[in-house]
């Protein structure tokens, strides 16, 4: 099942060109991805659990791939990003993004970024926390 995210565009986010410049589109897509799936530890709502300094599993950006089928002209209204997990893997997951610009139905942009879990002491790659796992599994296309 796939979620879908409202973001507001900045004034800064667009170029000379009144287009929104693709390094802001990174920007929007981690903006998504955080206000999805991370929760503060402070915040239990029985869907994620927090990421924070102390856990004993990070989770670290391995790979992101982008796709921009259509320029994004700047838009007061917020641009929707939809994502969905992808691929669950032992230590990794693939968060697929569409991103749609006020009142589309194709996307502007597809994406994927591939997250792996590392251990906090080691920086080496573990296998994603049952906890993790089943919450993101609830979001896997």
């Amino acid at each position: 099942m796939s979620m879908r995210v409202p973001i507001e565009l900045r004034w800064g986010d667009q170029d000379a060109f009144g287009h929104v410049n693709n390094a802001a589109v990174m920007r929007i897509l981690e903006e998504a991805r955080t206000r999805g799936f991370w929760r503060p530890s402070d915040h239990d709502d029985g869907g994620f659990p927090p990421l924070t300094a102390e856990s004993p599993v990070w989770s670290v950006v391995a790979e992101v791939s982008i796709r921009y089928r259509r320029q994004i002209d700047y838009q007061t209204a917020p641009v929707i990003v939809e994502m969905s997990i992808a691929k669950l893997a032992g230590a990794s997951l693939d968060i697929a993004y569409r991103l749609f610009a006020d009142g589309d139905t194709e996307p502007r942009v597809t994406a994927t970024t591939r997250i792996v879990t590392v251990d906090r002491d080691t920086g080496r790659p573990c296998r994603l926390p049952a906890e993790m796992r089943e919450a993101f599994a609830q979001h896997t296309a």
